[in-house]
């Protein structure tokens, strides 16, 4: 007896103080829980299950979709097999967007892709319009994949066909590049998410030209053009020669003139959104060094040159802003992945090992007027838009929120994105929401 006792005595001083001390740091857990909610300036809403569908849901990663609505009434996604890179997933949608199938038919160049696709419908001057697929082809640790300019496709028939990859800026053209000129300055451009934006230019006179600017950063590594500069965002400019080929210029750099604070912010996947009412661009960029939030700045003159970059407030805080304007409701909205980190602030709380918050895949709802009320220089007096509405709930880390979005003549938004949408998810899929900005603000 006295042995079971004595032995009792022992677990007791055991567990006791183990029990005690996991109530503390329960107490101290829920206590100093923090949410999204607290830090934003306007309301956020989750939109309702009714307006979201599933896309493709496979026992494998998919990531990274861009959407776009062809002139025959078509929609079409694509998206990669895998984190970034891997063969590229085609889909197409006839009833927009009420059901999807599978295509079949793309080229097998597309099978290596390095990259996430972005795809674009060109509309010419003429009347004309071409089908724009882009993917980079940066450094890859890994697999040992180096860098090797971008790649770019084309369809001129409502994506029925799709042109094989033609390699832009990529090692072939940097040994060309340096045989020619009997240097070896020239280095293969380490081009990541080309093109982020994808901007129709304007003459002196306002009117639109058969010109588009394009624009992709490279990361951190050493290889490549300017290697071990980190994010550097580039501008290249796509035109068509007689044969209807693309073109695209020699990649310059953009922000050259704030090189100090893209390299301090970690600037990069820029979005680019044209105010009609005064033609100005306006410029939004992932803080990807996460000591600030997302940066914002102007440009006047048809992106030759830009104001310096400001910081944004929380509600438009995130990674790769994708923004279109609806004309039925007035609104603008951007769709970005949430991510809220600068600091112990944002630790979901005091126990928390990661220094971020995020709802996942969001959608900002404003005005115009709300994204130019940063652009006055020493003014802090912000409007800061409507509504942040959650499109999809994300449930692994930040995992999720690139995306494309097409807006309707009626004013319908169509949009998808990769994610951990459900508790479940063993792996981002690809989910759709279509809903009209009026019946959700």
């Amino acid at each position: 007896m006295a042995e079971m006792s004595k032995t009792k005595k022992i677990i007791t001083s055991i567990v006791v103080p183990v029990l005690i001390i996991g109530i503390i740091l329960l107490c101290v857990h829920l206590f100093t829980l923090k949410n999204v909610k607290t830090f934003l300036e306007i309301p956020i809403d989750r939109l309702n299950s009714e307006y979201t569908s599933v896309i493709d849901k496979q026992n494998t990663y998919l990531g990274h979709p861009d959407l776009v609505l062809t002139d025959d009434g078509k929609l079409l996604t694509f998206y990669p097999s895998g984190h970034g890179k891997g063969a590229i997933i085609g889909k197409y949608s006839e009833d927009l967007g009420e059901s999807w199938q599978d295509i079949t038919d793309t080229p097998s160049s597309w099978e290596k892709s390095q990259e996430t696709p972005c795809v674009y419908n060109i509309h010419k001057t003429d009347g004309t319009s071409v089908l724009v697929l882009t993917s980079g082809s940066p450094y890859w640790s890994d697999v040992n994949l180096m860098p090797d300019g971008f790649n770019c496709s084309i369809s001129t028939n409502n994506g029925a066909t799709w042109t094989e990859f033609s390699n832009f800026f990529g090692q072939k053209w940097a040994e060309d590049k340096n045989a020619s000129l009997g240097t070896d300055e020239y280095a293969a451009y380490d081009a990541i998410v080309a093109m982020s934006s994808l901007t129709q230019l304007k003459d002196e006179d306002g009117n639109y030209i058969d010109k588009w600017l394009g624009t992709f950063h490279r990361g951190a590594s050493e290889y490549g053009m300017d290697g071990g500069e980190a994010f550097v965002n580039y501008a290249t400019y796509l035109t068509f020669d007689e044969d209807n080929e693309p073109v695209w210029s020699e990649p310059v750099r953009l922000l050259e003139k704030h090189r100090e604070l893209e390299e301090k912010y970690g600037m990069c996947e820029i979005e680019i959104i044209r105010n009609p009412e005064n033609d100005c661009l306006i410029l939004i960029a992932r803080a990807n060094n996460r000591v600030s939030n997302s940066v914002i700045c102007y440009s006047y003159d048809e992106g030759e040159s830009w104001t310096q970059p400001k910081e944004l407030p929380n509600c438009l805080t995130g990674d790769r802003h994708k923004a279109e304007y609806d004309p039925v409701s007035g609104k603008v909205i951007i769709s970005f992945r949430q991510y809220l980190s600068n600091g112990d602030k944002f630790k979901k709380s005091a126990l928390s090992p990661e220094k971020y918050l995020t709802d996942g895949w969001v959608a900002w709802i404003g005005d115009f007027e709300d994204l130019m009320s940063f652009s006055k220089e020493d003014s802090t007096e912000y409007t800061y838009g409507d509504k942040v509405l959650i499109l999809g709930k994300n449930y692994k880390k930040a995992d999720c929120g690139y995306s494309g979005v097409v807006i309707l003549d009626d004013g319908t938004v169509i949009t998808d994105s990769y994610g951990y949408f459900s508790p479940t998810a063993r792996y981002p899929y690809i989910m759709q929401a279509k809903f009209k900005i009026n019946d959700v603000i």
